[in-house]
This record gives C-alpha cells, structure tokens and sequence, in this order.
C-alpha cells in the first residue's frame, strides 16, 4: 500500500498552523514555501482539510488558514481520511469467482482476500486513531528545537498583507 505525500504534507501544515497564535492565520503561499513543496498541491491538501473541519480559512486580503482544535484533539486517521478520502482501501474485483471455476456461475461464497483486506484496513484504522497530533509535536520537540519555527511564524504573521 502506498499511501500520499499529501498525509505529511497535512500533518505538517497541522503542526505549523497550531503554532499560529490565536487570531492569525498563515497563508498557503507562505506554508508551502516553508515546507517547500508544491502550492497547488498544498493548497489543494489545505482545502481537504478545510472540508473536514481541521482547519478554519478566513478569506480576505488578510486572510488565511488557521487550525479549528487543538492537537490533542486530532487524530492521524481524521488526517488521513481528510487527504485520502473516506473510501475503502481495497475494493475487491472478485476475481475468486473466476480463480475457483474459470466463470461466475454465481456458486462462489465470499472473498477471502476481502476478509484478510477488511481485517487490515480495521487495524490500520485503530492504529491510526490512537496517534494524536499533540503527540507527534511532542516527539519532535523531544528531538528538534522548534523555536526557529516560532520565530518565522512570529516574523511571518508581522509582516503586512501584499
């Protein structure tokens, strides 16, 4: 399974806009020059978030993202589903109709693959709820000294609107 830049991208964009002081917001242009990515492929990630409740957008000359809850209440799977999509992960073809009898006679009984696949997909969900955002931030300030994010953000959210 291979799974989107867009869910690091969106975590990332997570973690930079709850550093945000209350009141300000960051614009697109200015997230994916820091993560030095992609704009519109960011600001695409950004209104899938935007979509699922994760990030509020204040539109204006002034305007821009800022995050809708703290990070203690996001999960990785509220993540992952704002950027991936809420479907299914595997869609079987059904394929054991033809791998049993060469044609589909309506005789098969399940899936078996669907079953192993179901069973993935439900782990992976729990795996991913149980990761919070807060957590994550907390993981990366036991390695890495965040003040230099403050700081740009601080200096970002100065300067005036072009």
């Amino acid at each position: 399974m291979k799974i989107s830049s867009g869910l690091e991208q969106s975590i990332y964009v997570l973690l930079i806009l709850s550093r945000v002081p209350q009141g300000e917001t960051l614009s697109s242009i200015v997230i994916s020059e820091r993560l030095d990515v992609s704009h519109s492929y960011l600001k695409k990630i950004v209104k899938s978030l935007v979509h699922e409740g994760l990030v509020n957008s204040t539109p204006g000359k002034n305007g821009g993202f800022s995050i809708s809850r703290p990070l203690n209440e996001i999960n990785l799977y509220q993540v992952f589903t704002a950027v991936e999509g809420k479907g299914r992960i595997f869609n079987s073809q059904y394929l054991i109709k033809d791998f049993i009898e060469g044609t589909d006679n309506g005789n098969e009984k399940e899936c078996v693959i669907s079953q192993v696949m179901d069973t993935v997909e439900q782990k992976l969900r729990i795996s991913l709820q149980s990761v919070l955002l807060s957590q994550i931030l907390a993981n990366i300030k036991d390695i890495y000294d965040i003040d230099k994010l403050d700081r740009w953000i601080s200096d970002v959210v100065a300067e005036p609107a072009k």
